[in-house]
């Protein structure tokens, strides 16, 4: 029995590293959430799959330090156009059902990924 629970915790602690993290206590991803919220629907998560006007998360991390997370939270709830090039974020709090809570959390997993 011993012996299961070991690697069941280490498997865990490994998990919160890759963007498995839970986002919510409904035990939803930070990308499931991300994809709930309709971010993927403009937004890639890495530079593969990036569309050609909007960044993809991975540009965004590249760009962006976790110091200017406030600022980017406020770009998602109420978006602009000052933050990148030519692309305009449109107010997300208008368009969608998106928490500060849900902003900060996305913002923060965001700025953690992999540059």
């Amino acid at each position: 029995m011993k012996s299961r629970i070991i690697p069941a915790m280490l498997a865990s602690v490994f998990c919160l590293g890759t963007g498995s993290a839970v986002a919510d206590s409904h035990g939803m991803t930070n990308k499931e959430l991300a994809e709930e919220k309709k971010c993927t629907a403009c937004h890639a998560i890495d530079e593969s799959e990036a569309i050609a006007i909007t960044p993809s998360f991975q540009r965004i991390a590249q760009r962006y330090s976790m110091d200017e997370s406030d600022r980017l939270v406020e770009v998602v709830l109420t978006g602009g156009e000052d933050h990148w090039v030519d692309a305009e974020m449109p107010d997300m709090e208008v368009l969608i059902d998106i928490s500060r809570e849900e902003a900060e959390t996305l913002v923060k997993w965001i700025l953690e990924l992999e540059k």
